[in-house]
């Protein structure tokens, strides 16, 4: 009799662990963009009379492309 108790006790706590396994729902993992301590991120405000120009260059045979942004 005590055998047959020590081996259901057994085997239900054997079977625990997976059960909940079994019954866990989706797990949705969100990631939140950090800076680096230290640096500071800008706020660039949006002037409607501005522009952003694009310059394409060649230097030693690479085309080199240069951004620059010009208010009028």
């Amino acid at each position: 009799m005590k055998n047959l108790l020590l081996a259901s006790a057994l085997a239900v706590a054997s079977v625990l662990p997976f059960a909940s396994q079994s019954l866990a729902d989706t797990v949705t993992v969100t990631t939140t963009e950090r800076t680096s301590p230290g640096h500071h991120v800008r706020e660039r405000h949006h002037r409607p009379d501005c522009i952003v120009k694009k310059v394409k260059t060649r230097h030693h045979g690479k085309v080199v492309v240069e951004t620059t942004r010009v208010c009028r």
